[in-house]
């Protein structure tokens, strides 16, 4: 690069002033609500549309005749685990750590296995616990979960993503943990609508669109999160 050229880039750079802290603070506070409220109302809109607006499921028709009701701990426990698990992934999607080039290699492997493993076993093995919620639902095979689980994290998602802006090393890798994250909080939300633990329902329509998300996270992180160059 020649001396003016260089000077030129200087002084662009210069002129152009740089956010503040506190609006970097206020913009990922606006996107965080946005997440929020995206992800809640699309639960809600769904959950009126297809269950009457009955946003905790505790039971219903598993055949002509039989009728099984989740006990309210159930419904903690399952919950509550699924919370804590989302935590973490947001934890590991949205904060870099102790270094400015973001989550090492292991650090988003790990979680990207642990994460779906640990919302798995924790959903099966406390409803193990309480038998009846294991059986099998003929006429819910899992395919409204998973439409449920895909459109709550859509939203979330999309704000994950604007709210890092870049990632300069492994951008698909973040984007996957991104999309790891919004299905994580989609399953609390699901976990809280749906009663079944059938473990072929789960598998449909819990665990699978948190592959889904996984994957469309690092088509869209290599896209939008890999450093611009002009």
């Amino acid at each position: 690069m020649s001396a003016e050229l260089r000077a030129r880039v200087l002084a662009a750079a210069a002129a152009e002033a740089s956010p503040t802290r506190a609006a970097i603070n206020r913009r990922k506070l606006f996107l965080a609500m946005i997440a929020a409220a995206s992800g809640i109302g699309t639960f809600m809109i769904f959950a009126t549309l297809t269950s009457e607006g009955q946003w905790l499921g505790l039971g219903g028709e598993v055949t002509p005749g039989q009728h099984l009701e989740r006990s309210v701990w159930l419904v903690l426990a399952t919950g509550g685990g699924a919370l804590g698990v989302a935590a973490m992934a947001l934890w590991l999607a949205l904060w870099r750590g102790g270094s400015m080039l973001g989550r090492t290699r292991g650090w988003l492997l790990y979680g990207g296995v642990l994460i779906p493993i640990s919302l798995f076993a924790w959903k099966v093995g406390c409803s193990i616990a309480f038998g009846d919620a294991m059986v099998d639902w003929p006429q819910r095979p899992g395919v409204r979960c998973l439409s449920l689980s895909l459109l709550v994290a859509t939203g979330p998602l999309l704000s994950f993503l604007a709210i890092r802006r870049s990632a300069p090393v492994r951008p698909a890798l973040n984007g996957a943990m991104m999309g790891l994250a919004a299905g994580a909080c989609a399953w609390f939300a699901t976990d809280l609508w749906c009663p079944v633990a059938y473990v072929p329902h789960l598998l449909i329509g819990h665990l699978l669109p948190l592959f889904v998300l996984a994957g469309a996270g690092a088509l869209l992180g290599q896209m939008l999160l890999s450093p611009r160059t002009k």
